[in-house]
């Protein structure tokens, strides 16, 4: 049991480490990324840590398993290097008896994983898709500046004269219209509001005595006045291009993603997809007690000591492991691989190298 203490307590403190470490180094490349476009929604610092927390459930879905296997080689390094591997060897310890801290340690992870990453990521990542609908329609309204036209709402034209003292509210406003699926008309008004719709991919534009010009499908030019006026403006272009970067699977429960799988009315695509989003939920998180396998045999060769050895060994194995995945994404994108086998290949391919290892070890234990 003392053992068994000892080398949980190696392992653990490096893990935690670079458990921490990996999330802040995420969270920062990740709203580098996002930096323009919540600078443009005029987000404050509370908004931009309400986004941070919830990035967190899909970080650690990733860094939970990438922790263990940095933990158990540092620790095992530190080991290898300080001659201890060497004196437990040789006071007849086997290797198995060694592997009971990493794999509980690699079991405790999985488990921490697998709540994760099918409770909390898919309530996060919706709540991100919503905030970041929100972003882009606040970033709309604060980037039409008076006297410039914005076109980069497809199809239309916006151009704001003069800005009020009222946020939103603009003192002259032309709107030019030209949707393939309606009459090409220009709106223009004495005053105009910017309103972000609660629901949907829009924005509302709110005139106030102005004048439509519209040209009908036959040619009939038409003018109407109006003391008010609404126009609905689809973003959904610009809604996409800010939230391509979050996979609308992960946004699913599990029993939405089952239903997807063996929906008749989908593609055979999409239903071979989904069947692999639900497998991945929990062979990406199980991937940990593969890690802390493998990760106890490459240590207990001694070989990997120092920091830099043991961070190439974890960008290697996790870099295959990452290779393997999207390998098995194109198999069965392609209806080459099933579903289930293409999402559990490369934690099996990892267990049995580590287990290879392991065996080796104990045959050979000098």
């Amino acid at each position: 049991m003392i053992l068994h203490r000892y080398i949980l307590r190696q392992i653990l403190l490096p893990a935690i480490f670079s458990f921490v470490s990996l999330n802040l180094l995420f969270m920062v490349v990740q709203l580098l990324k996002v930096a323009e476009l919540a600078a443009g929604a005029g987000l404050g610092l509370f908004d931009l840590l309400r986004v941070s927390v919830l990035f967190l459930p899909s970080f650690c879905v990733l860094t939970i398993p990438i922790s263990v296997l940095t933990g158990v080689l540092l620790g095992f390094g530190r080991m290898a290097s300080d001659g201890e591997l060497i004196g437990l060897a040789g006071a007849g310890i086997s290797a198995r008896r060694v592997a009971v801290s990493p794999l509980l340690l690699g079991l405790i992870a999985a488990g921490l994983a697998v709540v994760v990453a099918n409770l909390a990521v898919p309530g996060s990542t919706a709540a991100l898709h919503r905030a970041f609908v929100d972003m882009g329609k606040r970033q709309v309204a604060a980037s039409l500046n008076p006297g410039k036209f914005y076109e980069e709402i497809p199809r239309m034209v916006l151009y704001p004269k003069e800005a009020t003292p009222e946020e939103g509210v603009y003192a002259g406003f032309l709107a030019f219209d030209r949707r393939p699926d309606r009459a090409r008309h220009l709106v223009v008004a004495r005053r105009a509001r910017i309103l972000p719709r609660e629901t949907g991919n829009f924005l509302m534009l709110n005139f106030e005595d102005g004048e439509v010009h519209a040209k009908g499908r036959r040619g009939v030019y038409s003018v109407a006045r109006f003391r008010r006026a609404d126009i609905n403006i689809d973003i959904e272009k610009l809604v996409v291009d800010h939230t391509r970067f979050l996979p609308v699977m992960e946004q699913m429960s599990l029993g939405e993603l089952r239903a997807a799988s063996e929906d008749p009315t989908r593609t055979r695509r999409t239903r071979n997809l989904s069947a692999s989003a639900w497998h991945r939920r929990f062979a990406f998180p199980l991937a940990s007690l593969a890690f802390a396998l493998l990760g106890c045999a490459l240590g207990l060769t001694g070989r990997l000591r120092g920091r830099r050895r043991t961070l190439v060994a974890s960008v290697v194995v996790v870099a295959a492991y990452y290779l393997l995945m999207r390998l098995g994404d194109a198999v069965v994108d392609k209806g080459w691989l099933g579903p289930a086998p293409a999402a559990w290949l490369p934690d099996f391919l990892v267990l049995a190298m580590g287990l290879w290892w392991m065996v080796r070890r104990e045959r050979r234990p000098g």
